[in-house]
């Protein structure tokens, strides 16, 4: 007998629940440009659906995925070739990190300053440049995410001065709920409006004064476009955490408002998970409470190839 997915069902010792469905609809029609690896790891990311030890439940979601797909529920991207699958993969090289330039003096010599998107065949020197120099180093991202590089362009050849990362937002965070009046309910559903801005390096070698803070003015100018380019929809709130002893001083030098610290959880809001850390927030529109509560656009008999979702 096929089974029917229609909600409630349980799957091992969960149960998935009509919101839980609308999340997986949703999500796997707004970021269908990525892989079906990606779209498992985003959506186990935001359930959340994880093992006790915090792991992904990878072969659950894939084999959900799966039945939802035959059964006409979601249509995923295709599935990568497997012809070659088990012969030996030659070792990827990693290339050496963006050069770590020496630079100093005020920021008016080196203007103009530029950010802009990074193409697909720089990502591995933009991941590289990140691992090398970033106190964080390089993490893979999955889900939805926009790489910069930060050039100046005061020369007939443009410098990389640095590199930052726009990616979804921590799933819950106490002080964040507060600060914006989110309930349970709001959050699950108006998530996706705010992102991350989880890396920021100015290479070591560049001290230029006011440098970060006017980027962060560049960056807040393009990134709605480029996100709405890119995932279908604009965001309308960027956040960012600082590690202390670092105080987030460009962050405030660019408007962005400090709305308090953390309780040292982390991204599953598991207390003492992590160090605390200072959250700041920056709005992208005049009125981001009224754009934040506003449903995100979603796919129409007309122009959706994809089937139809539920908001």
């Amino acid at each position: 007998m096929q089974r029917s997915w229609d909600p409630p069902f349980q799957i091992g010792d969960r149960i998935f629940t009509v919101e839980d469905m609308a999340l997986i609809k949703d999500t796997v029609w707004r970021f269908r440009h990525l892989s079906r690896g990606e779209l498992m790891a985003t959506v186990c990311e935001n359930l959340p659906w994880k093992t006790p030890s915090g792991n992904l439940k990878w072969d659950a979601c894939r084999s959900l995925f799966d039945n939802l797909e035959a059964a006409g529920i979601i249509k995923l991207p295709p599935k990568q070739d497997s012809r070659f699958k088990g012969k030996p993969r030659k070792p990827e090289v990693a290339p050496e990190p963006a050069p770590n330039i020496s630079l100093e003096g005020p920021l008016k010599d080196y203007l103009p300053i530029t950010v802009e998107p990074v193409p697909l065949s720089e990502q591995p020197l933009w991941n590289a440049t990140i691992g090398a120099y970033h106190y964080l180093g390089y993490r893979r991202r999955f889900g939805a995410h926009q790489r910069y590089w930060i050039y100046s362009e005061a020369t007939d050849k443009s410098r990389i001065l640095g590199a930052i990362l726009f990616a979804s937002s921590a799933q819950r965070v106490s002080v964040r709920e507060e600060w914006i009046g989110w309930t349970v309910e709001d959050r699950a559903r108006y998530r996706s409006r705010i992102i991350n801005n989880s890396r920021y390096l100015i290479l070591p070698g560049v001290h230029i004064p006011h440098l970060a803070s006017h980027v962060l003015g560049l960056v807040a100018r393009r990134i709605r476009a480029d996100w709405q380019t890119r995932y279908g929809f604009a965001p309308t709130l960027l956040e960012t955490f600082v590690t202390p002893p670092r105080v987030g001083t460009c962050y405030k030098a660019a408007n962005w408002i400090y709305i308090g610290d953390t309780v040292g959880a982390g991204r599953s809001d598991r207390k003492g998970s992590v160090a605390e850390k200072k959250m700041f927030m920056y709005p992208l529109v005049r009125n981001w409470k009224t754009e934040l509560y506003t449903p995100l656009p979603v796919a129409t008999e007309e122009d959706d190839e994809w089937g139809d979702f539920d908001a």
